[in-house]
């Protein structure tokens, strides 16, 4: 009789990972609310008051010119290109620690706001979008003709 090996941790796993999505669809369990794309990132924190939702992002060194937001359904898609205070051609590096480049943030908002009150300003090297948040008994007029 041939011996057939079973790997039991991998098998666990990918049932671990089955089952989670399956509880995660059921309960309806949010997904991430950040995806990244590019280089490097900004740290970016995401909460709400009671009349506002804000993101900040720490998009410290990157030009305003260069910042790109686009709000589409529930997303915020944040971009933008930091670049070094000086040349890095023929430079003896000691210690490199801040990334550069173009970054790339798709940000799904929790709660419904309202696209045409979207305002962003930028501070202290942080980038602050703030939302208005729509109320429960806001409703979408149908025009029935």
């Amino acid at each position: 009789m041939p011996v057939i090996k079973i790997k039991v941790e991998r098998d666990f796993e990918l049932l671990q990972d089955r089952v989670r999505c399956l509880v995660d669809d059921v309960f309806q369990v949010s997904r991430p609310l950040v995806l990244s794309k590019g280089g490097w990132v900004p740290a970016v924190d995401i909460y709400e008051g009671p009349e506002f939702v804000y993101v900040v992002a720490n998009t410290a060194g990157v030009d305003k010119e260069s910042l790109q937001l686009i709000f589409k359904g529930q997303f915020l898609h944040l971009a933008g290109q930091r670049r070094p205070p000086v040349s890095l051609d023929k430079k003896q590096f000691y210690q490199m620690e801040i990334e550069y480049g173009p970054f790339e943030r798709i940000i799904r908002i929790p709660v419904a706001v309202d696209p045409e009150q979207l305002e962003a300003y930028y501070e202290n090297g942080l980038l602050v979008i703030q939302m208005l948040r729509k109320k429960a008994n806001d409703t979408i007029k149908i025009n029935a003709s």
